[in-house]
């Protein structure tokens, strides 16, 4: 253990390390545990937690943003324990990634994020560990032997950058050479250009192995979240052959897959005659989100087809409760597509316009509103729709109105667009008053 770098083991997290579970690697934890101690390691694990929540785009939908701050956090913590053990042992900063850095290097390259991105988040996560570390430091070490230490700190920090951002980029590097020259690299960049419009292979379909132009295609997505277990035999089955499961069960004549990234693939089956696309068909994936495009021809179709996919997909982002085992057809949800293009100011106009009647315990008056302004504003229909007596209709629309103040005749549009929203925006109890 090196004299000026002792301290590092007194560090300790604010919470009991009972309470932190660490993400990386078993290994990555027990050497970092065998050197600086549990507690320090625990601080480990609870500051990157914190820093992977603040690291988030804030673009990522809000539902979705547990999920990517646990994608971030297995290679924040092992970045942050080895930087710890080399300072306390007095060696020199790694010079290579942790494993769980080229895990999701590979997870990147795949979904085409760029190395500019990467290096940039990790600029702003080391200048948050730099800041906390000089912190600890200085509330650690006595004020009489801070100037020696501080001095080494800042250097070990500097390198700590410089080398890691040179060993990232070399990881990048290597794994898009990998990945590019890969049978599946290599038709994922061709689908993106086709995606794009942008492509320069003369004969993209015979590259594929899939017809473009002369058949109806039908886009499927496939997605298993971060906290899929595997256990079940349905839900360890790689989603590429399940996708082809699927194309099958709908009666698709070919295949194409292509693997996002290691949790979610893309998927077309195409059609001769459109009429044989049992597009609603589809089943559920116990374990995994399936989101369906329409049926449409041709290579605008291919993209079309996609496209609708895509919004399916992102429609669910609302609901992560119910994001497992799960298909989704655009055709459902076409208008929540479009009314939700703005994650947040969905939700908000929602709340806005429902106020009270928003509330996850008036599904029934919502319900009867919504009913009652697809019918005219017919009490008489609506009952009958609803399989109740008329009085019931209109005692009901008389308490929505008591909780919106206003008649549900003023702007009819504006309301019944809400409550088309409410149950796919995922209303949250504690949003509304009691």
């Amino acid at each position: 253990m090196s004299a000026t770098g002792s301290w590092v083991c007194r560090l300790h997290p604010s919470a009991s390390p009972d309470e932190l579970e660490p993400t990386c690697l078993p290994e990555t934890w027990n050497r970092t545990v065998a050197v600086i101690g549990i507690g320090a390691s625990s601080w480990a694990v609870e500051f990157c937690r914190e820093l992977a929540a603040l690291s988030v785009d804030p673009d990522v939908p809000a539902v979705r943003r547990a999920e990517a701050t646990e994608e971030l956090r297995p290679t924040a913590e092992a970045v942050v324990m080895e930087a710890l053990v080399a300072l306390c042992l007095g060696r020199a900063v790694p010079t290579t990634v942790p494993p769980e850095t080229t895990r999701q290097i590979a997870r990147a390259v795949r979904q085409r994020i760029s190395l500019e991105r990467i290096l940039a988040f990790q600029r702003a996560s080391h200048a948050r560990f730099s800041d906390a570390l000089v912190s600890e430091f200085r509330r650690l070490v006595p004020a009489d032997q801070q100037s020696e230490g501080h001095s080494d700190l800042s250097r070990f920090l500097v390198d700590l950058v410089s080398s890691f951002s040179l060993a990232c980029s070399a990881a990048y590097a290597a794994e898009e050479q990998a990945w590019l020259t890969s049978i599946d690299g290599s038709r994922g960049e061709l689908v993106r250009a086709l995606l794009r419009g942008d492509h320069a292979v003369l004969d993209p379909a015979k590259a594929l192995r899939y017809e473009l132009v002369n058949r109806t295609h039908v886009s499927l997505i496939l997605r298993r979240d971060a906290h899929a277990d595997g256990d079940d035999d349905e839900e360890s089955e790689g989603l590429d052959r399940v996708a082809a499961k699927l194309l099958t069960c709908i009666g698709a004549t070919a295949h194409l897959v292509i693997p996002s990234d290691e949790r979610e693939v893309w998927a077309w089956g195409g059609f001769t005659d459109p009429r044989s696309a049992a597009v609603r068909s589809t089943p559920v994936v116990p374990g995994a989100l399936v989101t369906v495009g329409r049926p449409a021809r041709g290579l605008d179709g291919f993209r079309a087809t996609h496209e609708e996919a895509k919004a399916a997909a992102r429609v669910t982002l609302y609901s992560a409760g119910r994001s497992r085992g799960r298909t989704v057809f655009f055709e459902d949800v076409r208008l929540a597509a479009l009314l939700t293009s703005d994650p947040e100011r969905a939700q908000s106009f929602v709340r806005d316009e429902l106020g009270a009647l928003g509330h996850p315990r008036e599904s029934l008056l919502r319900e009867t509103v919504r009913v009652y302004l697809e019918c005219n504003c017919s009490p008489a229909t609506a009952a009958a729709r609803l399989d109740v007596v008329k009085n019931t209709v209109v005692y009901r629309i008389r308490r929505a109105e008591a909780m919106l103040g206003r008649s549900v005749k003023e702007q009819q549009g504006i309301l019944w667009a809400a409550l088309h929203l409410v149950d796919i925006v995922d209303p949250v109890e504690s949003q509304y008053s009691a």
